[in-house]
């Protein structure tokens, strides 16, 4: 009985955790693939209308830089935080995070950007994003 009560515990926790399809999971998503892991093709999963449009652009201009032999790009440590959230309605949601890069061609640069999810067909996405100077 203990051990069917640990697995049913431990299934619980996982499917709660497992649940990204709110407005704050997507975001957090995007954020984690794009910004901190430059993995395009994991954020465009996340996207659709405007932000889709841009990520499909951004990954074929990259495909032919990424061809190439020089592969020597340093990728910056990135801090991420979330500094605010406006509900638009129901179905939109816009966040605000900021971004510290850290490395020695970096030295602490702070970058602003914006995420406006959207609830489409039952599934939160990103439609937009952007960066901004405060």
């Amino acid at each position: 009985m203990k051990r069917a009560w640990v697995t049913f515990s431990l299934l619980l926790i996982i499917s709660a955790c497992s649940d990204r399809n709110t407005p704050e999971g997507v975001a957090e998503d995007f954020v984690y693939n794009y910004y901190l892991h430059a993995n395009q093709d994991m954020a465009l999963r996340l996207s659709d209308g405007l932000a889709k449009e841009k990520l499909e652009t951004e990954i074929e201009f990259l495909r032919e830089i990424r061809s190439g032999s020089d592969q020597s790009y340093v990728k910056p440590n990135i801090e991420y935080k979330q500094v605010g959230k406006k509900i638009e309605d129901e179905n939109r949601v816009f966040f605000r995070y900021q971004l510290t890069l850290k490395g020695t061609s970096f030295s602490n640069t702070v970058r602003n950007t914006v995420i406006f999810t959207e609830l489409i067909d039952g599934q939160w996405k990103v439609t937009n994003f952007d960066e901004y100077a405060e």
